[in-house]
């Protein structure tokens, strides 16, 4: 229970939060995607077949809009003088208690409407323990510099107190915090305009939301009649036109994708600033929205860099920095009042400014270490590795493809199941076994007495690495088939996800694991 006695009131954020509520409800509704493509595609036939059944979309918005309003009329926050205390919820009540020494970074996000109104949206990092994670929509800019300048003496204070009245400098030590309007530190990375109209040509997520869209609509056979007239008066006034016109409305179509792209990334990505400050790492970025994640250098479990094809081409890649997860429920689910840890994205570097970072965020640590995938300093996995991913990849496709060569009269019915199935699985063996090898080139391990990065990938290319002292559990486990041959899967447990390591000789997976344990059980530092 919440203790009523401090020096603070009880607060509302600005009107203006009821446009994050609203928004926050649509993000949540959107999560489950299979829901939402069973929603829209009900309503698809209900207008389909009956023309008034349109109503329930306002209906819809409406039940939207009245949701937001009614959460941002119940939340409630209050400043104490080591904490910050925060009631939400309209059916379902729940109380933050956020003590200022628990909080690691306060993230800053600015839609357009927020910076003409001189407002801001905060995100309360916390170390991921029970203490829950909070927002505070749509607060002054003055409110969430003094917030911030309070928890930074909060934790200088605590870390003082820890070392016996005496500051000390430490990697886990928290620095001041500058208002926002004064970002000091060390500039690490800034990304020109050409860098972001890379990564608008190398991310190609509008054209799979296109394809996927017009699968669905497909799928669902929606006023099939009236689509199949629109494109073919579409098709017939295509052909009538000029070779020249034809040229122009293929490069038409062609370069308005690319500006869509480009257009995407630019909102996103606009003026990517990478400080760090003191123990912390800053990152700024947008053009309407502008976004600030802070991430303490402690709280950073794993370091992923990954390399799509079009990077690849481009010779670029991303770096994420995940931080410790936020904990579950006992059901299962997120505790209410608490969101995912904001990740902190560097979304286009070269080769040298990656190993910098790796060495600015593992320190004296892992400096055996390597992000770069090209480096020679992999090694490969058993080759075994190959027969059995073919195997896998073989079996599963017949399984999938023989009901579709049978229901297809590919096969005569009285051969039955198991013939189609052995006729898929021949036919599936050549591209199979072309998968698992160009997997296998790509999967390798590397370690040093601190820390291990893994790589994979099969177009694209990615490498996981993280320090020893950092795991939550290290298992070894062996399939029948890798027991034969002697070998293992090495698989750690992060407090950001999982990392594996798979098909390595069964000795060095156990003297790994036995040697990790070690470490985590010998450091004196924080995880988190």
């Amino acid at each position: 229970m919440l203790n009523p006695s401090g020096s603070g009131a009880w607060h509302r954020t600005s009107p203006f939060a009821i446009v994050f509520f609203v928004g926050r409800t649509v993000r949540e509704f959107a999560r489950n995607l299979v829901q939402l493509i069973a929603i829209f595609g009900t309503l698809a036939v209900l207008i389909n077949r009956t023309p008034s059944a349109a109503l329930v979309i306002p209906l819809g918005i409406l039940v939207i809009v009245a949701t937001g309003v009614l959460k941002y009329w119940f939340f409630r926050f209050r400043l104490e003088e080591d904490r910050i205390l925060i009631r939400q919820g309209v059916f379902r009540k729940t109380a933050l208690d956020l003590p200022f020494n628990r909080v690691q970074g306060i993230n800053v996000e600015r839609s357009l409407v927020d910076r003409i109104l001189g407002l801001v949206t905060l995100s309360l990092d916390t170390a991921g323990s029970v203490t829950a994670e909070g927002q505070l929509p749509s607060v002054t800019a003055e409110l969430a510099d003094r917030l911030r300048t309070r928890v930074a003496e909060d934790s200088r204070a605590g870390v003082a107190e820890a070392a016996g009245g005496e500051e000390q400098a430490s990697d886990e030590a928290i620095p001041a915090v500058p208002p926002r309007a004064e970002v000091t530190g060390d500039l690490v990375l800034k990304l020109p305009a050409a860098d972001i109209v890379r990564i608008g040509l190398a991310n190609w997520n509008i054209v799979l939301v296109a394809a996927f869209f017009g699968l669905y609509m497909e799928l669902i056979d929606m006023n099939q009649a009236a689509v199949e007239s629109f494109f073919a008066s579409a098709e017939a006034a295509f052909r009538a036109a000029g070779e020249l016109i034809q040229a122009m409305l293929v490069a038409g179509s062609a370069l308005a994708v690319l500006a869509a792209l480009i257009g995407a990334a630019f909102l996103r990505h606009h003026d990517f600033t990478l400080w760090r400050e003191g123990t912390a790492f800053r990152s700024r970025a947008g053009l309407l929205t502008q976004k600030e994640v802070v991430v303490e250098t402690a709280r950073i479990q794993q370091l992923t860099l990954s390399q799509n094809l079009p990077m690849r081409l481009f010779r670029g890649f991303r770096l994420r920095m995940l931080p410790a997860a936020p904990l579950q429920g006992q059901d299962g689910e997120t505790v209410a009042g608490m969101h995912l840890a904001e990740v902190l994205q560097v979304p286009w570097l070269r080769d040298p400014a990656a190993d910098d970072l790796r060495s600015r965020v593992f320190g004296p640590e892992g400096q055996g270490l390597t992000l770069l995938p090209r480096s020679g300093s992999f090694r490969r996995v058993s080759p075994h590795y190959v027969h059995i991913l073919t195997l896998r990849i073989s079996a599963v496709s017949a399984l999938v493809g023989a009901p579709v060569l049978l229901s297809t009269g590919g096969i005569e019915p009285v051969w039955g199941a198991p013939a189609g199935a052995l006729i898929w699985w021949l036919a599936s063996l050549p591209p199979a076994a072309l998968i698992a090898w160009q997997r296998w080139r790509h999967q390798g391990y590397l370690h040093d007495d601190d820390g291990l990065a893994s790589r994979s990938g099969f177009f694209g290319r990615k490498v996981d690495a993280f320090l020893f002292r950092k795991a939550q559990s290290v298992t070894v486990r062996q399939s029948p088939l890798q027991r034969r041959k002697g070998l293992a899967t090495l698989q750690v447990e992060l407090a950001c996800g999982r990392v594996a390591v798979p098909h390595i000789d069964h000795g060095e997976a156990r003297r790994l694991r036995d040697h990790m344990l070690y470490r985590v059980e010998s450091s004196h530092r924080r995880w988190h």
